[in-house]
């Protein structure tokens, strides 16, 4: 059993697909610095003032898009699910982006609570290179699931992609841009290639990007978010797709975390979930969901 998880999940996407992004990046940069020696001033003001007013525009018209907050309570719990019931769609398509240590914890404490078998989902994992922990950890919770579903579709497919990390503990703030740049385009990859095991010929377009964006944080979590924004700002990706949630760690229950005021100050992600009701109060915009990542006491 282990062994065929682990098979599905070290399917990671190739990073030669980073090589043709960086060429393209190196195109655009010389013909950008041609322009700047051909074109005269007013041109180059004019195509960079239509360029910023067409990202401006694009980005508050997908945030108008966005749910609003619910109030009140909204407590997930397995007596009580709250999931909807999506058995009967073409396909279900989640992107679980796998943080490191407590975010790990949390995100799979998350899928374990609210997994519903269906053989129309495809899970998708993200993790950061070298973090053999997380790779360790959801692979175990998939053995679980098969172990529950044995050679039954209703388990669902798996795959995963490695990015680099966005910044690494005690990395110097000046160097962070490049290694963010360095996520932001192998996340590319993450969020446009289909899966092997769902390929076109036999399911045509409904595989193709993920429907929902989960993540937790820490920077990883946000840099992806943020390209898989950019991507739909240049209508790369539909519209429908790519739907970004960030839950807030269950450890912070009275302020948010850096990652979680970028997400809220940017205005990224679709749905900004709390799992505090005081936070909920404290923090405009965010709907509170309950104990959706805390782990449950053993019965009795």
């Amino acid at each position: 059993m282990e062994e065929i998880v682990r098979e599905m999940v070290h399917d990671f996407g190739p990073d030669r697909f980073a090589v043709f992004v960086y060429l393209g990046l190196i195109a655009i940069s010389i013909l950008s610095t041609t322009g700047f020696f051909l074109l005269s001033w007013s041109w180059i003001v004019a195509i960079i003032n239509v360029l910023v007013t067409f990202v401006i525009w694009r980005h508050f018209s997908l945030r108008r898009e966005h749910p609003r907050p619910e109030t009140g309570q909204r407590w997930i719990s397995r007596r009580n699910p709250s999931t909807p019931n999506t058995a009967g769609l073409p396909a279900v398509y989640f992107l679980y982006i796998l943080g490191s240590g407590g975010h790990t914890s949390e995100m799979l404490e998350t899928i374990k609570r609210k997994f519903i078998p269906q053989a129309n989902a495809h899970r998708r994992y993200l993790v950061t290179a070298g973090d053999q922990d997380s790779l360790d950890r959801l692979i175990k919770l998939e053995c679980l699931i098969r172990r529950c579903f044995p050679d039954d579709p209703r388990a669902g497919t798996l795959d995963a992609f490695q990015v680099p990390r966005a910044r690494r503990v005690h990395q110097p703030l000046w160097t962070a841009p490049l290694t963010c740049l360095n996520t932001a385009i192998h996340a590319i990859n993450a969020l446009t290639r289909e899966p092997d095991c769902r390929p076109t010929s036999r399911h045509g377009a409904q595989f193709k990007y993920p429907h929902v964006v989960l993540t937790n944080g820490p920077a990883t979590g946000f840099v992806v978010c943020l390209v898989a924004h950019l991507l739909k700002i240049f209508y790369l990706v539909p519209r429908n797709r790519l739907k970004m949630v960030y839950v807030e760690s269950w450890a912070r229950s009275r302020s948010l975390s850096l990652t979680g005021r970028l997400f809220l100050w940017s205005g990224v992600a679709d749905m900004f979930c709390v799992q505090h009701e005081e936070l909920a109060k404290r923090t405009k915009g965010a709907v509170y969901v309950g104990r959706v990542a805390a782990r449950l006491a053993p019965p009795g």
